[in-house]
């Protein structure tokens, strides 16, 4: 409808046009190029406009003679782009596929048609890496290496090319260059993170995990508790003691629940004779995380002192973590201390109803045999060589770990705020509270009269020496294993050496 407007307003403007020339009465004399010319003016002016727009419309039609061949090139190179694409697609789509000789033939049709040789190296490099031809794939990578936009592609195939042959110099090479060219990629920094600790390089591995956290490629939480387990790896290394006590004091910051790093600066303040520093270290890592290495290492500060400033000093601990277990086995063996034995086994019976430790057992045990004597303290021995030892890294009260062991603990802590993962099966559960009171009951003995009668005599006529010599061999063993030996809460084979020595094995 609009054309059929537009054509018919054409009409009239045409036919207004020749009206208005056809009414010039003048005429237009001239003389160019030794020609004279004499005409009607409106017949002469028609005639230049229409000449003009003639000139306009044959021009326009031989520039789209001429490029016509530019068309037909520029046609022809979009076929091939299209061609091209289209096969870089179905190439990358085969390699995803694990097709490699479908990836490589695809990615031959991409280079035949594709200028843009960026696009196809990729996909070369990964069929031929399907096909086994390495040496190609990695050619195909080391060109990206030239094109900034394909860079960091290349270092991502050259370092999965390292890390596949066992190249660790150069993977690491590839993962810090990829790491600098762009710092804000994941598997960059997590190659540059799992090769430090691989190679026990903690300083290295922390100036990386700083550069993440910049970035945001890790959260705070997590960046804190891994520079604060690489700060102590490190100053478990460290050959100096204050270069080692300045690298845990500065982890404790970042991470105050670290115990390694509590246990190692609360070793050096007690080596320096500032038993005061150190306490209050441990008491700090306590309150973070109760944890049995705090516990000796505490426990051993005070072994000098008398045993009702030892129980004191014990009480005081737990009270600064009342809710954990360790708090207490704290108070039990404070009440041991004070020889306080049935306060011990109040502390401790609803414990070993919940989970079957062998401090809680041994402790029980001495307990026991200040309540009833040492013949009640065997069963208890039994019940401690017998408890699972506990899993927990530095249980024994100290952190030497293999370059391996730090680095299963540095992720550990990382990722999951903890020392070790959870053991695979489940604590054994404790005794009964029945069982508990039936254990602590007095023996029942049963004698005749006479035997009454008869052991009486006995023991009247026998001397303190024969008493003395007559004393039972198990006896002996059980005195020795619960004297002031046994001076740490957490000592899992003291109390293997006790349950031996009540069964009367050597």
């Amino acid at each position: 409808m609009i054309r059929i407007l537009m054509f018919l307003l054409g009409i009239v403007f045409f036919a207004f046009a020749i009206t208005v020339f056809a009414s010039f009465d003048s005429r237009i004399t001239g003389e160019a190029f030794g020609y004279r010319f004499d005409g009607p003016s409106g017949l002469i002016i028609g005639g230049l406009i229409v000449l003009f727009v003639a000139a306009i419309y044959l021009t326009h039609k031989v520039k789209d003679i001429l490029a016509i061949p530019a068309k037909i090139k520029a046609k022809d190179a979009a076929t091939r782009r299209e061609r091209g694409i289209a096969a870089l697609t179905r190439g990358l789509e085969a390699a995803a596929a694990g097709d490699g000789e479908d990836a490589a033939h695809h990615a031959r049709v991409a280079r035949r048609n594709l200028d843009d040789v960026a696009l196809t190296r990729l996909l070369t490099a990964q069929a031929a890496q399907l096909s086994g031809d390495m040496a190609t794939a990695k050619e195909s990578y080391s060109a990206m290496l030239a094109a900034p936009e394909t860079e960091f592609i290349g270092l991502k195939g050259l370092y999965a090319q390292a890390m596949t042959s066992g190249d660790t110099a150069a993977a690491k090479s590839y993962a810090e260059r990829a790491f600098r060219l762009r710092p804000n990629a994941a598997w960059a920094f997590q190659s540059v993170f799992d090769l430090g600790l691989e190679r026990g390089a903690w300083n290295e591995t922390r100036e990386a995990v700083i550069g993440a956290q910049k970035n945001k490629v890790i959260d705070d939480a997590r960046a804190n508790r891994a520079r604060a387990a690489l700060l102590t790896a490190d100053a478990y290394a460290a050959a100096d003691q204050a270069t080692a006590m300045s690298e845990a004091e500065a982890a404790l910051k970042l991470a105050p629940d670290f115990t390694p790093a509590s246990v190692l600066a609360a070793r050096i303040a007690i080596d320096e004779g500032k038993t005061s520093k150190a306490a209050k270290l441990l008491e700090a890592g306590f309150t973070a995380s109760a944890h049995p290495a705090l516990i000796k290492l505490y426990d051993r500060l005070y072994k000098d002192e008398t045993p009702e400033k030892r129980a004191h000093k014990l009480k005081k601990l737990a009270e600064k973590n009342p809710a954990s277990d360790e708090a207490v086995l704290l108070k039990a063996r404070a009440a041991t201390l004070a020889e306080d034995w049935q306060g011990a086994v109040d502390a401790l019976e609803a414990h070993v109803t919940k989970t079957a430790t062998p401090a809680a057992f041994s402790l029980m045990a001495k307990a026991a045999a200040g309540l009833k004597g040492e013949a009640a303290a065997q069963i208890w021995y039994e019940h401690a060589a017998a408890a699972p030892r506990d899993p927990r890294p530095g249980a024994d009260g100290t952190f030497h770990l293999t370059r391996e062991g730090w680095a299963r603990l540095i992720r550990e802590y990382m990722d999951y705020a903890r020392l070790s993962p959870p053991p695979i099966e489940e604590a054994t559960a404790g005794v009964s509270t029945e069982e508990v009171r039936l254990l602590l009951a007095p023996p029942v003995v049963e004698e005749s009269l006479d035997e009454i009668e008869e052991d009486s005599e006995t023991s009247a006529s026998e001397t303190p020496a024969e008493d003395a010599s007559k004393a039972s061999p198990d006896h002996s063993a059980d005195a020795s294993s619960s004297g002031e030996e046994d001076d740490h809460v957490h000592d899992d084979e003291e109390a293997e050496r006790a349950a031996n020595a009540a069964r009367g094995v050597s």
